[in-house]
């Protein structure tokens, strides 16, 4: 199972890479902006994690159908966010006008993806359940950052929705290298 999930979290991981490079490669023709590599940025740090999480079950033993869709799931809406950062070299739009076109739809696979991968938590605080104070950290740990998304899918500044996916960026980071 850990080998499927880390193929396909792998795509999407290539996927932002890929759109970096494009960027990078088209820049005298197209500016690169800030919103689109932030949010590049944040997929790439959220798929780390993401493999982290991933690597805490590597060793199953028994993988049930319904595991194996869910994670086919998380990691497919993965992939489809990371296709929507950055603009397809056939597009003309600026970087950051594409990101603002496509934020929502990025915002959702993102957002769906973390909400999905919490399942097993949620699960394991009800049937065996968790002191509240880990409860609370472990909520208001995934609420802080499920906010920042929300902020950055659905602000109308252009400005405001950089600096939630910045907060968001440097968030995640902390959050991860405190937790791991």
């Amino acid at each position: 199972m850990f080998a499927f999930y880390g193929l396909l979290l792998g795509l999407a991981f290539a996927e932002v890479v890929s759109g970096f490079s494009r960027a990078y490669d088209e820049r005298h023709k197209r500016k690169l902006g800030i919103v689109s590599p932030l949010f590049g940025a944040l997929l790439l740090v959220d798929l780390i994690t993401f493999w982290m999480n991933a690597w805490a079950y590597r060793d199953l033993p028994d993988v049930s159908y319904l595991a194996a869709l869910a994670v086919a799931l998380v990691a497919l809406l993965y992939y489809f966010a990371a296709t929507q950062v950055f603009p397809k070299a056939t597009e003309k739009d600026t970087l950051d006008h594409h990101i603002m076109e496509h934020r929502r739809v990025v915002v959702f696979c993102v957002l769906g993806s973390n909400l999905l991968t919490q399942v097993p938590n949620a699960v394991s605080a009800v049937s065996a359940p968790w002191p509240m104070a880990k409860v609370g950290v472990w909520a208001g740990v995934n609420l802080v950052y499920y906010i920042l998304l929300v902020v950055a899918g659905f602000a109308a500044s252009k400005r405001v929705v950089a600096a939630a996916v910045g907060i968001a960026l440097v968030y995640v980071t902390g959050v991860t290298a405190t937790f791991a």
